[in-house]
């Protein structure tokens, strides 16, 4: 019965998904392509996933980390890869997948990625990118990339925060981007969202609510590796993904905060916070979506329950379970000392109990 459920939750979704999908980057660690094709990161294993409309799970990339991952206005799917250690010694890569599931590297893993490619792309193929380097920059600034390669700053320059119009404007560490349907820019930007509009005019639309995230990739420009994550809805409000926070939030262009998923639970309570679910990537279909989950703990844990997780949240909030990933190996070693374990018990209370009952019959 879950699992009609699920299948029928997930065909409402991919429809809304078809209309909303091609218009602006909805999603972010996953992403859910209008064929119906589910893609997401899974940095325990080191693995991209590929989830088909069956629910039949298959690897389509391995042996790396990845946390960003959209979906362009074509249906294209963008993502990241990154070394498993935050040195980047194996460098850092840039690869995509078409929705006939054929995967090309635009920049194979290397050491010296090209500061002007990233995933944020527009309608009219332009890419957008970040070249700050965290704290510590002295300069902050987004580019725009044509078809052609040439490259153009768009707003930024020296370090700081203020809003005005293209390298009038300043910005500080910014953590994510995304494209909104009517082709502005959404920045998460030290703490604040702000938006970047065609005509190069940056506004701030909140203060302070998303987490600054300083992770990602040491000494390597842009936001490689970077943990807030965000993505845009139909109306073209923000959705910010805030692993540290423990929450994805709707930021509306007026600066009204909105939580949409804040997962809780006993882990998180007794360990104050240290272990739990924490959200790691959203797709925004229309009124339901996506949530990327991934268990912040121990692994033994992690693979015995299914991390990461992909949940749907229809128009009404109700959760269903798409996709979890666990380690079969794990579990099966898992139950067979559970019953080795009940077994000796049964053993030892029955040779405890001999004696008595021989003790009765004479």
């Amino acid at each position: 019965m879950t699992r009609n459920v699920a299948r029928v939750s997930l065909a409402l979704a991919l429809i809304l998904c078809a209309a909303s999908a091609a218009s602006a980057q909805t999603s972010w660690g996953i992403a859910v392509q209008p064929n119906g094709a589910i893609y997401f990161c899974d940095r325990g294993h080191t693995t991209v996933w590929r989830l088909a409309p069956d629910g039949q799970r298959t690897s389509v990339l391995d042996g790396v980390m990845c946390r960003a991952m959209v979906t362009g206005p074509d249906g294209t799917v963008y993502g990241e890869a990154t070394p498993t250690d935050v040195t980047a010694v194996r460098g850092v890569g840039l690869w995509q997948i078409d929705q006939a599931g054929t995967r090309v590297w635009l920049m194979a893993p290397t050491r010296n990625p090209d500061p002007s490619l990233w995933l944020v792309h527009d309608r009219q193929g332009l890419q957008y990118v970040w070249t700050g380097l965290g704290a510590g920059s002295v300069r902050s600034e987004i580019v725009h990339r044509d078809p052609l390669g040439s490259t153009i700053v768009v707003t930024g320059a020296e370090w700081g925060q203020q809003d005005g119009v293209g390298r009038a404007a300043r910005l500080g560490n910014v953590a994510g981007m995304a494209v909104a349907p009517d082709g502005s820019i959404v920045v998460a930007d030290s703490g604040n969202v702000r938006r970047l509009s065609g005509l190069h005019v940056l506004r701030t639309e909140a203060t302070g609510v998303v987490t600054d995230s300083h992770l990602g990739l040491i000494n390597v420009p842009g936001l490689w590796g970077r943990e807030l994550g965000v993505a845009t809805d139909a109306s073209g409000a923000a959705v910010v993904v805030d692993p540290e926070a423990g929450r994805i939030v709707r930021v509306e262009r007026t600066g009204r905060v909105t939580p949409l998923w804040e997962p809780t639970g006993f882990a998180q309570r007794i360990s104050g916070g240290r272990w739990g679910w924490r959200p790691n990537g959203v797709a925004m279909t229309g009124r339901a979506y996506y949530v990327l989950d991934e268990w912040m703990g121990p692994a033994l844990i992690a693979d015995l329950i299914g991390s990461p997780r992909v949940s749907l949240v229809d128009a009404e909030g109700h959760v269903t379970r798409i996709a979890a990933v666990a380690d079969w190996t794990v579990r099966a070693a898992t139950a067979a000392l559970l019953i080795v374990a009940l077994s000796t018990l049964w053993m030892r209370r029955g040779r405890r109990a001999t004696p008595s009952a021989l003790g009765q019959d004479s």
